[in-house]
């Protein structure tokens, strides 16, 4: 693995489709509403005008020490340009009082991204927060100065209410409140019953066993599979009529006698409700399928959630959550493809991988210090290393199944014509370049065999821009080096067992 040297931490590239925006320049963001505690104790005085004006070293300290002894620094004559209030609301940011190892846990638990100078405030209201650790002011002391001085300044460290919510998370939730809402406003007033009390699957699922259509009074609705896995319900026998694909076949739909207490529909409502029921999520779709499995193996290999789940969010130690925390945040970063400051060229080949906001493997002084105090080290992936590499090829062989119809052929850029040719998500197959390569490295240092060399699908833009059509990742007939590795491990005999992840087209 290449060796980089640290640095200090910088604020984070903002980009569109990977194309940086704002001349380089730090994201902005509405001004917080800065606490009364901290406006009353307006301290430390400055005999300048401006922070631009102070050195380094003496705008660390003052920094450092408002956020400390959680005060606002005064300047001369009370000069209130907008670089002193982003200051002082920077300052706000990293002595939070709302910040602690709870929102760093529940951060993790969501995968929800934050800028990195944000990120950066977060680790330092959480130590400055935790009265346990006995120097934690040496600690915050020594992890102010691994950030760049111009965060301090320039950037907005503070969290705004987006920064709270997990945009996933919110969308799931008003799709299942307005299934709910669809089927109270159909059944609760004309059948009296009571749906008061549905808060999530789990509560839903035994109002969804009442139900019967009138005709014949034994139908019940086909709850799909993976609802039962939602709410972590054991199905009753009669509602297992699933295939391997979660389907059903028509004239096996289940059956049940119906009770003093089933909920017996008409056909047009059970309809009604059986078709919303199917429409919350297409399980059937491949495409739908084949990025599940994708998603979920990016959050166990890229995120080490299964780790984090059961080692980190169980620790009461705020170092040790702090260190992951931000390590984590690390790999959440949007990936930059252009030059740093205006949109005049694509990154070239190679040129990606030197820039920190692209590459977790590119330590800055601030994670070492942090990583010092903590005791860890980066995030070890969890899991074996083999059958994970067995399941990543097999969904790439499955991509090619959903969108090339068995053919890497089909997947090829063909120029001269319109649109040139479809070549898939090829996002989720770049993902699964990432996932491969990770898990190849970690094989590299365990001694262990691994695929060959994969590629991944370039944008046409920067195909045309780069004159780079023969490196895209089927290109010239290429044979990737999962393909070999399949080939070799089922003649091995050793994927059987997890050949059934592979989707069935």
């Amino acid at each position: 693995m290449k060796l980089f040297t640290a640095c200090k931490l910088t604020h984070t590239l903002q980009t569109y489709l990977g194309m940086v925006m704002y001349d380089g320049e730090p994201q902005q963001r509405p001004y917080p509403s800065i606490p009364d505690f901290l406006v009353d104790n307006e301290q430390l005085q400055s005999s300048v005008k401006r922070p631009c004006w102070l050195s380094e070293e003496v705008l660390i300290f003052l920094f450092t020490s408002c956020v400390l002894e959680r005060c606002l620094p005064q300047f001369r004559k009370a000069y209130n340009s907008p670089e002193v209030k982003r200051l002082k609301a920077n300052i706000y940011g990293c002595c939070d009082t709302q910040i602690d190892i709870a929102f760093m846990k529940g951060n993790m638990n969501s995968l929800l991204r934050l800028d990195l100078e944000q990120a950066a405030a977060v680790v330092i209201s959480a130590i400055r927060n935790d009265d346990g650790i006995a120097n934690g002011s040496d600690i915050v002391q020594t992890l102010m100065k691994e950030i760049d001085p111009t965060v301090l300044t320039d950037s907005c460290m503070w969290l705004d209410e987006y920064s709270h919510t997990n945009s996933e998370k919110a969308i799931q939730t008003r799709k299942f409140s307005h299934l709910v809402t669809q089927t109270r406003q159909l059944i609760q007033d004309k059948y009296m019953v009571d749906m008061s009390g549905v808060r999530d699957w789990a509560s839903l699922i035994p109002l969804l066993c009442r139900i019967r259509r009138c005709s014949p009074r034994s139908r019940c609705l086909f709850v799909p599979e993976w609802i039962f896995r939602e709410a972590n319900i054991t199905p009753p026998s009669e509602f297992c009529v699933w295939d391997d694909q979660g389907r059903v076949a028509g004239g096996h739909e289940p059956t049940l006698s119906s009770t003093p207490d089933s909920i017996i529909l008409t056909r047009k409502e059970f309809r009604r409700v059986q078709r919303r029921l199917l429409r919350y999520f297409r399980f059937w779709d491949p495409t739908i399928h084949l990025r599940q499995n994708i998603k979920h193996l990016e959050t166990n290999v890229i995120f080490s959630a299964e780790l984090i789940r059961s080692q980190v969010i169980t620790s009461n130690d705020t170092l040790v959550v702090a260190h992951y925390f931000f390590a984590l945040q690390r790999r959440l970063q949007r990936k930059v493809v252009s030059d740093d400051c205006h949109w005049t060229r694509f990154l070239q080949k190679g040129e990606s991988g030197t820039i920190v906001q692209n590459n977790p493997n590119i330590p800055t002084t601030f994670e070492e210090r942090l990583g010092t105090f903590s005791g860890q080290s980066g995030i070890p992936l969890s899991g074996s290393t083999l059958p994970q590499i067995d399941q990543c090829c097999l969904l790439m062989e499955s991509y090619v199944k959903v969108y090339g119809k068995g053919d890497r052929n089909n997947l090829v850029f063909v120029r001269g014509v319109k649109g040139g040719s479809g070549r898939g998500a090829v996002d989720e197959y770049n993902l699964l370049c990432d996932i491969l390569n990770t898990l190849c490295s970690k094989a590299k240092e365990q001694g262990l065999k691994m695929p060959g060399p994969v590629r991944k699908f370039l944008a046409k833009d920067i195909m045309a821009c780069n004159q780079a059509f023969d490196d895209d990742a089927f290109a010239g007939g290429r044979v990737p080096g999962w393909e070999t590795w399949l080939t070799e491990r089922r003649e091995k005999g050793i994927i059987d067992g997890i050949e059934a992840m592979s989707l069935e087209v």
